[in-house]
């Protein structure tokens, strides 16, 4: 069993460029340590912080978030799709705050207790009605399932053996973090760990239950073990969303409406940016009753299963590079796209031959909309359209901008105006014909207030050009964004059985325990750079 290696003392053996990272390692704050000889660097423009090293086999990239929350987690990721391009797998790494039980009641969660996604729900994303709020939970509005492949992993390892080998290695690599002295990440012992009555508040902020006198008595279950427990690892749903839960009461009354496990605050921002997998370890059972004792020692536990988690997954052949963002022609043409083509791609030739026909038929639609429920490929679509357009349209350039957040469009754009020296106001009008022709795709416009704004702020609608020697093609689940965005629409249904047999594609799907995480995912990952912008 390899041991977690100094990032002092780690070979100088280092991938050659950052299309050699298909791991990111995602965690909400940034660590403090001394900066290192950055040889990993980033595009310009972008504002994360990385540190890159290994697990096991694999190269990791670590991403430092500037804060907590979805709009800083979808920023962060919309930056690191173009500095890191060859991102296969995202593990959103901290702590969270958990249910007692799993969703089936069969099996208990205790602190430090480890949990694996296997989807994440959006739950303050709804109505506040007077007496109630309502989530929106129709399938438009939902997050997609992970890509086939997490799922795969995920079903394989929850298999007995598998699941046995998982946290037997999660053991061995939590002590070898528990022996960096730095990380203060020992078990703080069965004493800070009791589960209260839901309606049982603590009684005073910033003490513990001991010191504030939280009375023993309303513990409806305190955990008893000899020596130190071992970690147990448990899958199912997160629940996501830009609020602390501290309340036993608003935890069970969600818990009766979603089949859910545990709490967290960034992984609605990165779920479709990338193929991810929230892994978290439990801090405190999302009440009142918070055990800041149990903080380091869950980020640590959370960091050794990612560790172990990487070692189950095979990866592919990195070779493939970032599409340049140079010039493809001596006209100026450029080809910015985030992602890499799909050469497993599949079907779809009906609708690849109507968009194709629309969007560059002279009379045809300035603005069109792809539209489908989540999952079905629109992003895939439109990655192929893009590609078709490099090859078989050498006059033409294609730019590629996400549209999951306000934040992350206009984190996008600046990266891409600086990166491409668009600044200035002697620069070409899009308008203007001497600018040439260019495809610009919208992806992921989902929600109508990202779009167009609400009375307090603006949507992207206002910054897209609009010009005759353009063509603008949005992805949605939405049909009302679409009616209102785009001149008109092509709808995208499930894959056909004929092409689904073929193979189906690979979609691309996207607190001071923070800080806890962020340090001891960075001993766990052998940090070699650290690159500040």
């Amino acid at each position: 069993m390899p041991a977690l290696r100094d990032p002092v003392n780690l070979p100088l053996t280092r991938p050659a460029s950052r299309a050699d990272f298909q791991i990111a390692v995602i965690c909400a704050l940034p660590i403090e340590s001394a900066a290192q000889s950055p040889r990993y660097g980033k595009v310009a423009g972008d504002r994360n912080t990385y540190s890159a090293g290994a697990f096991g086999r694999h190269n990791v990239v670590l991403v430092h978030m500037p804060g907590m929350g979805k709009s800083s987690a979808a920023a962060a990721a919309s930056s690191c799709r173009f500095s890191y391009p060859n991102i296969k797998l995202a593990l959103l790494v901290g702590v969270c705050g958990v249910l007692p039980t799993s969703s089936d009641g069969k099996e208990d969660i205790f602190l430090g207790d480890v949990i694996l996604s296997e989807g994440v729900i959006q739950y303050d994303f709804g109505r506040r009605l007077p007496s109630e709020f309502q989530r929106k939970s129709a399938v438009l509005d939902a997050l997609p399932r992970p890509n086939p492949e997490i799922r795969g992993l995920l079903s394989k390892l929850k298999g007995v053996e598998e699941r046995e080998k998982l946290v037997d290695k999660t053991a061995v690599y939590l002590g070898d973090l528990q022996r960096q002295d730095k990380l203060s990440a020992a078990y703080p012992g069965v004493r800070h760990d009791s589960l209260f009555n839901a309606k049982y508040r603590h009684l005073r902020d910033g003490k513990t239950c001991d010191e504030c006198g939280c009375s023993r008595g309303q513990a409806m279950r305190r955990r008893r073990a000899l020596g130190v427990p071992q970690p147990a690892i448990h899958f199912g749903l997160f629940a996501s969303g830009d609020t602390v839960m501290r309340s036993g009461e608003d935890r069970d009354c969600i818990v009766t409406q979603e089949q859910i496990i545990a709490f967290e605050m960034e992984a609605a921002g990165l779920w479709e940016a990338f193929p991810c997998v929230v892994v978290k370890g439990a801090c405190d059972y999302a009440d009142s009753h918070k055990m800041k004792a149990s903080q380091r020692y869950a980020a640590a536990t959370a960091a050794a299963c990612a560790k172990a988690f990487v070692d189950h997954w095979e990866g592919s052949d990195a070779g493939s590079t970032f599409p340049s963002s140079g010039a493809g022609t001596d006209t100026g043409r450029r080809f910015e796209i985030p992602f890499l083509r799909n050469k497993k791609f599949v079907g779809r030739e009906d609708t690849l031959g109507e968009l194709r026909a629309r969007l560059f038929d002279d009379d045809g639609p300035q603005r069109l909309a792809l539209v489908g429920l989540g999952g079905v490929g629109k992003t895939q679509v439109a990655l192929q359209i893009a590609y078709w357009v490099k090859e078989q349209k050498p006059d033409w350039s294609v730019f590629w901008l996400p549209a999951l957040s306000m934040a992350g469009f206009e984190q996008t754009c600046a990266d891409m105006v600086r990166r491409l020296g668009l600044e200035g106001p002697d620069k070409e009008d899009p308008k203007s014909a001497r600018s040439g022709r260019w495809l610009l795709i919208v992806d992921n416009a989902d929600d109508m207030t990202t779009v167009f704004g609400d009375p307090d702020s603006a949507g992207f609608h206002r910054h897209l050009p609009e010009s005759p020697h353009g063509r603008v093609l949005f992805t949605t689940r939405s049909t009302d964004v679409a009616l209102a965005v785009a001149d008109d629409n092509v709808e995208l249904g499930e894959m056909s059985k004929m092409d689904a047999g073929r193979g189906a594609p690979s979609y691309l799907s996207p607190s001071p325990s923070g800080q806890s995480a962020a340090n001891v995912v960075a001993w766990s990952c052998g940090i070699v750079a650290e690159v500040k912008g």
